[in-house]
């Protein structure tokens, strides 16, 4: 497969170019995990009781090392699993174990039921002819509570219960095509998926080694699904999940069973970054519990015991980290036949069983510490599955979907309103995400098809478009308020200081020109360490890496003189990287290279919000069939257009920075100019790398909150009534940047010009060699773009040095030995 990159060759990306390498292999991983069409009775598994019998055999590593004896059907290590309940005796351990897995008179019940269902077939029955709706039957569920789904049939019965199967045959797309745009992205959220690969399930032979099948496919579908759910990503109880499906199904079945988890059975905010659906399902069974377990839930208050450090969890993995295997497999069949209400039922059945038993040590013990042990022990307990299904019969008209989707309903709004997002409850529109969007991906299509393809009706439906548009909004919002709470939760300091409400008011449009300007002027100089330089000397000043040195003289080319802590000092100039500060304060915790994660706040979230603002009501491509226009050719009209006019007095102005370095000193440009000038950077330096439209318009982000000045940006994009033939050429006259809606997405990224960031403009460009082209910058319908191309790449070529430290010192070297120079 594919390498997968850490760090920074780890990038999002929404649409990449082909590659003839990455291809080859999506296409055999696709092919070789895809679910292969048998009979109904057929069985992947040999399930006879010994080691590794109930699994998927293509997740086994192909040598194992230790005895079969030490391991269970399910691939866990015997006794780690017997650990979990220390309270199970013996005599319960081997009657679990000697019961099998797999009731053979039970099955032929089934298979059966399904016959009958299909008596139009002519031959055996295969599973191509089975379909989710006619599983749907009081007889159906009569054979779920009686014995479960047989194991053999899960591979199969899952996906078609949870519509997984209908989903694959529906998308427009196929795994095959993820798998290679995937690869090619490198999503950077990749860095925090191989942090948990070896965590996920460590106790099982298939996940315990890096190089093992097991771990390559949890990698895969893990990226895959970050990938297609940007406004997602990655979340750490997905791996338990995925990895657990992917000991039953195939590869290619997991990846489709995630996404029926994600779209239709879980709320659709369950995953995101603020788990806002997650905290509502804990406040939902917080709810359940005053109701049905009363006696469990005083006894919890009293002793101040916070059950909600255990069933976050619980609902996060599905029980798919606290129950034992056989039990947890009898709980999903109920799951992913009837949906996410039986997730709550099944918690509140657990509680019931076992609520005299907690209530009586609360009573004994009188200690916190016993409940909560006894509490987290509980499901790990639970071997009478058929006890647990038969309290959730009991709760079958007590706890229902509609229950619950009015309880999460209100305790979602509850939580925004505690975010500091306005909610009216009685209105559906104002509690955003009611689906999550996957990306846009497509099969390819002749030139015939794209031509007569029908739109998707249900797109243009008012109500549907209602709900989208405030879904985009708050979006944004909430992306921009996650980062001024990380700046919070880092630096206390910054609290009182921090503002999270936007300024809505018509008169804050009048003050931001002047505020921009004025923060060019003032600000002082200072420089990061780049590595650590001892002091040997009293002249000398010593630092630490990522040291932050008030620059006092830079008069020498190469030794400067400045302080850090009271003492002052000289050091190498080429040890430290000035930071710009004007109008702003250097924090370590906006700066890339000394605190990564806010690469994900900016290049993750805001970006994927940013990208869907400037994607609403765009139109189609004239010239590209049922393609629409990239948001960045837009950018580049309106950047052009808006210094065309002065075409020579912005000449000389970047000029003059280039020659005299005024972009790191003196930052004499407007907006407009700087727009322009960054547009050119991003084209020259990204083209060189044949960087995708998408790649561009990111880092265009990141030079904006760099400089401030992204809400000004976006006025200009869409506020200059000389710019108004552009915009009608790119966007439909509802779209965002044609509707008075722009102002109020302008004041909500105003927020971020309060923080000084420290992004790096080629971070998703490093590493990838620069092909051989001809005079290519991005700007080429003029003689005066090319012109005024070349300023910007002379200064880029300076800057964009391969290994400066390096360089700079090749350079002291070379004075030293020509000039007698004193180093």
């Amino acid at each position: 497969m594919a390498k997968y990159k850490k760090g920074k060759d780890a990038k999002y990306a929404d649409v990449v170019a082909d590659d003839d390498d990455v291809y080859p292999m999506a296409r055999k991983v696709a092919e070789h995990t895809k679910e292969k069409d048998q009979e109904i009775h057929a069985s992947h598994f040999e399930l006879d009781g010994k080691a590794f019998s109930a699994i998927n055999k293509a997740m086994l590593p192909i040598y194992i090392e230790d005895p079969h004896e030490y391991f269970d059907e399910f691939g866990f290590r015997k006794q780690e699993e017997d650990d979990h309940d220390p309270s199970s005796d013996d005599e319960e351990k081997r009657k679990n174990a000697a019961s099998p897995l797999e009731d053979s008179g039970h099955k032929l019940k089934l298979i059966s039921y399904l016959q009958d269902v299909h008596k139009e077939v002519k031959g055996d029955v295969l599973w191509s002819h089975i379909d989710g709706p006619e599983l749907k039957t009081d007889r159906f569920e009569e054979l779920l509570k009686d014995g479960g789904i047989p194991h053999s049939m899960r591979p199969f019965l899952w996906p078609r219960l949870c519509g997984a199967t209908k989903k694959q045959s529906e998308a427009k797309y196929t795994y095959e095509s993820v798998l290679q745009q995937c690869a090619q992205d490198k999503p950077s959220i990749g860095v925090q998926i191989e942090r948990d690969l070896l965590r996920t399930q460590p106790n099982n032979i298939c996940f315990w080694k890096k190089n093992s099948e097991g771990v390559e496919a949890l990698r895969r579908i893990l990226k895959c699904v970050a990938f297609i759910y940007p406004d997602l990503g990655y979340c750490q109880g997905m791996g338990i999940i995925v990895a657990t499906l992917l000991l039953y199904c195939s590869e290619e079945t997991t990846f489709w069973m995630m996404t029926a988890l994600i779209e239709d059975i879980l709320p659709p905010n369950f995953y995101t970054q603020t788990l806002l659906g997650l905290q509502a399902d804990e406040r939902v069974s917080r709810h359940l519990m005053r109701c049905h377990v009363p006696d469990l839930n005083k006894a919890l208050e009293d002793y101040d015991v916070e059950i909600s450090l255990l069933t976050v969890n619980w609902l996060l993995t599905l029980f798919g980290s606290v129950f034992r295997t056989r039990v947890l497999l009898r709980v999903w069949d109920f799951i992913f036949y009837s949906g996410s209400v039986n997730i709550f039922r099944v918690m509140i059945s657990i509680l019931k069983m076992k609520e005299q038993e907690i209530v009586e040590i609360a009573e004994s013990t009188k200690s916190s510490a016993d409940i909560f042990t006894a509490l987290s022990q509980l499901p790990a307990s639970v071997t009478e599955v058929e006890k647990v299904i038969e309290y959730m019969g009991s709760f079958e008209f007590t706890i229902t979907d509609h229950l619950i989707a009015e309880l999460r309903k209100k305790h979602q709004a509850v939580l925004m309103a505690d975010q500091g997002m306005i909610v009216n409850t009685s209105t559906d529109t104002n509690l955003p995400k009611q689906t999550t969007q996957r990306r846009k991906l497509t099969r390819s299509k002749s030139i015939i098809k794209q031509i007569f393809s029908s739109r998707d009706e249900s797109g243009n439906d008012p109500k549907s478009k209602n709900i989208r548009q405030t879904e985009i909004l708050v979006d944004l919002k909430e992306s921009v308020l996650q980062i001024c709470r990380y700046f919070v939760a880092c630096d206390e300091k910054m609290e009182l200081n921090v503002c999270t409400q936007a300024d809505y008011s018509p008169e804050s449009h009048n003050q931001d020109i002047p505020n921009y300007l004025k923060g060019r002027r003032v600000g002082a100089k200072r420089a990061r360490a780049l590595l650590d330089f001892a002091r040997e000397e009293e002249n000398e000043l010593g630092f630490r890496k990522n040291d932050i040195i008030t620059i006092i003289s830079e008069k020498d080319e190469h030794c400067w003189v400045g302080e850090v802590n009271g003492l002052r000092g000289w050091f190498p100039a080429k040890f430290v990287e000035v930071v710009d500060e004007r109008g702003k304060s250097y924090t370590i915790y906006g700066d890339e290279a000394v605190s990564p994660e806010i690469t994900e706040y900016i290049r993750g979230r805001l970006a994927n919000s940013f990208r869907q603002i400037m994607d609403h009501g765009i139109r189609e491509n004239v010239l590209h069939i049922a393609m629409a226009y990239h948001p960045w050719s837009f950018i580049e009209d309106i950047a052009y257009y808006s210094v065309e006019r002065n075409f020579n007095s912005v000449y000389s102005r970047l000029t003059l920075c280039n020659t005299f370095n005024l972009d790191e000193d003196g930052k004499i440009l407007t907006p407009e100019e700087l727009l322009f000038r960054s547009v050119q950077l991003i084209n020259d330096s990204h083209n060189a790398v044949s960087a995708h439209s998408d790649v561009k318009l990111r880092s265009l982000l990141v030079v904006g909150v760099n400089e401030q000045c992204l809400h000004l940006w976006f006025d200009l994009l869409c506020s200059a009534t000389q710019h108004e033939h552009i915009r009608n050429k790119y966007y439909h006259s509802w779209a965002f940047i044609r509707s008075p809606a722009w102002r109020q997405i302008k004041c909500d990224l105003r927020l971020l010009s309060q923080f000084s960031f420290n992004l790096s403009m080629s971070f998703e460009i490093e590493g990838i060699d620069k092909k051989k082209r001809k005079f290519v910058n991005g700007l080429l319908t003029s003689q005066k773009k090319k012109i005024l191309s070349t300023v910007m790449s002379s200064s880029q070529d300076k800057q964009n040095g391969d290994e400066p430290l390096k360089q700079g010192v090749t350079d002291m070297l070379i004075k030293h030995h020509l000039f007698s120079w004193d180093l």
